[in-house]
């Protein structure tokens, strides 16, 4: 019981930390902010993300609710809300971590499309744009904000989440890295949407 209580305080710890760096780097890099093809600040950008991972997170719990994942927690409204919290917890932290490392290192937030028109090479571009970041050189660099964010939020689960049958750090490594797969999966659907093409500022990425 106080292992767990340590755990939860170092998950609580991180949380506060990774959320609360988007603001206190925003009076400093006010002129590297705006991160968005319209503008948008990074704590503009973090709002939007925090409403739709919201959405998300409510929905993927009705899911897990439904498959009794995991059957510790339960059934009834008791049960959908511990999936939720977990849900949502996993989410903010990895989002928070995300924008938070971003602003550090100065680096874009939003997707690039290619400026290239072949099919192939756009779906490429896609799926790169999954693990990097494209500044605004042109060149790209590894997208450390991005993928410590996605291990961050999800060690941060797996430490709450209730033993399964795979140990919790195979846990965390698989629900990291499908949550990268799945921003590559976000990348290719922005890529290939038929309006705006050409609205995306150069050097930003998602």
């Amino acid at each position: 019981m106080h292992r767990r209580r340590i755990q939860h305080g170092v998950v609580a710890a991180a949380c506060a930390l990774f959320l609360f760096v988007p603001f206190l780097r925003v009076a400093s890099v006010s002129a590297q902010s705006r991160v968005g093809p319209d503008s948008a600040t990074r704590l503009t950008y973090l709002g939007r993300a925090f409403v739709y991972g919201t959405v998300m997170g409510l929905a993927y719990a009705g899911i897990d609710q439904w498959q009794n994942d995991p059957p510790q927690w339960g059934n009834g409204w008791k049960g959908y809300g511990k999936r939720a919290a977990s849900n949502l917890g996993e989410f903010y932290i990895q989002e928070g971590a995300t924008e938070g490392i971003a602003a550090a290192m100065n680096r874009p937030v939003t997707y690039t499309r290619c400026k290239c028109r072949h099919f192939g090479d756009r779906l490429w571009w896609a799926t790169e744009g999954a693990v990097t970041d494209v500044l605004p050189d042109g060149s790209r660099r590894l997208a450390v904000p991005r993928i410590a964010g996605a291990y961050i939020g999800s060690f941060a689960q797996a430490a709450w989440r209730p033993a399964g049958d795979n140990s919790r750090l195979t846990t965390a490594l698989i629900n990291g890295t499908t949550s990268l797969v799945l921003g590559a999966f976000i990348n290719t659907y922005y890529e290939f949407r038929p309006h705006h093409r050409t609205a995306t500022a150069a050097g930003e990425t998602k």
